[in-house]
């Protein structure tokens, strides 16, 4: 799929909560949805590929490649092809994904963005096409489950957890980058808690970083431990080149089992939302501007209607491409201390839909605070 393998070059910049973030020129930062960098594919092609298998990274010496052989053989079976089609006026075009099977009813999970928006998308298993329906969706957490008709002996893959990953760990993707499908790299956890903004907007935080080559296909596959057990669902990479250089990153599992029972039910699945277009502040920036702290998220402006402007939260009163620097800063929420975007969005995002919060905010050098009641993310993809 397309999200796997974008040129994102965001470095420390991020998107906000409920909002864009622009970079210290005043440029608008593209967010980490990927653009298209394969050509379409042909669901018959994907499903008569028989391209063997390759490893990506380079594994240290003294790992034995027989546990990368391993967990492969034993998690491929359980591996799909997942194939979106997108109609448009004059032609029509197919975006292909991963997925992989959760449990014995024909429960598949994947990325929000394999499936497109679509309610229905096709499923290869075992070389064959099934079509499969599309039950749940999160687009703000890139999360989405497909069911099929279970297949004979189908096997769900084990779903582990990332809370006890440590930088080093060994993980290997599954997957089907660039039509090449059914394949495995391995590397180890490189990163963890890491940031990345989205398409929507939304900064996701506490994502897991690898080094195990990533490209456009493997969005929605498996990144699985040495045990065997899915830790974390791959979905975008860092890369200037439109493919792996090591830096790709998965959606820690725990976030679907904790989603799970709604998208089953194909509930919707609200997000807090503050209603911001912020800059994260560096020390470089607070030179620049002659800010009064060198942390924290600098409000550009505010959406009407939004959470923030009903809290009577202020914006910069320059222009996109002039900005003076003067908005309301915020520095804390409910006490906990703001040093960019992402903590506030991770701040945030622990509370539910309709409750308040307290910002601390810095207002012409003055500290004080200010009482905000989230709502919930709007439905669009805007800000």
């Amino acid at each position: 799929m397309n999200w796997v393998g974008a040129a994102v070059l965001l470095y420390g910049l991020g998107v906000g909560t409920g909002a864009l973030v622009r970079g210290h020129d005043g440029a608008s930062v593209s967010a980490a949805r990927p653009q298209p960098t394969a050509p379409s594919v042909q669901a018959n092609t994907a499903a008569g590929n028989t391209t063997p298998p390759t490893v990506g990274s380079a594994l240290p010496p003294s790992l034995d490649q027989n546990v990368v052989t391993r967990i492969y053989q034993q998690a491929l079976p359980s591996v799909v092809v997942i194939t979106a089609v997108q109609q448009a006026k004059s032609n029509s075009s197919e975006d292909i994904g991963t997925g992989f099977f959760i449990d014995g009813q024909g429960d598949i999970a994947t990325n929000a963005h394999v499936v497109a928006g679509q309610k229905t998308v096709t499923v290869t298993v075992g070389g064959k096409d099934v079509k499969g329906t599309v039950v749940g969706s999160d687009t703000i957490d890139d999360l989405a489950v497909v069911r099929v008709a279970p297949p004979p002996g189908v096997k769900p893959l084990p779903l582990g957890s990332a809370k006890n990953l440590q930088p080093g760990d060994l993980v290997v993707a599954i997957g089907n980058p660039f039509e090449l499908t059914a394949s495995v790299s391995a590397g180890i956890v490189s990163g963890l808690n890491r940031s990345m903004p989205m398409a929507s907007g939304r900064v996701m935080n506490g994502l897991v970083q690898t080094d195990a080559a990533l490209n456009p296909g493997n969005s929605g596959g498996p990144l699985i431990d040495q045990a065997g057990q899915v830790i974390g669902i791959n979905t975008a990479i860092e890369s200037p080149v439109e493919g792996s250089v090591g830096i790709g990153f998965a959606i820690p599992i725990d976030r679907l089992k904790a989603l799970l029972p709604k998208l089953l039910s194909g509930q919707p699945i609200d997000h807090p939302w503050l209603g911001i277009e912020a800059y994260d502040i560096t020390p470089a920036l607070a030179e620049q501007a002659h800010l009064p702290t060198t942390q924290g998220v600098l409000i550009l402006s505010t959406v009407k209607g939004g959470p923030a402007a009903k809290a009577g939260l202020k914006g910069d009163t320059g222009s996109a491409n002039s900005p003076k620097y003067d908005g309301d800063i915020i520095v804390a929420v409910d006490g906990q201390a703001v040093v960019d975007v992402a903590s506030l969005t991770a701040a945030i995002s622990q509370d539910p839909v309709g409750s308040q919060v307290t910002l601390t905010i810095l207002r012409g050098g003055k500290r004080m605070n200010v009482t905000v009641t989230l709502q919930a993310w709007p439905k669009s993809s805007g800000p």
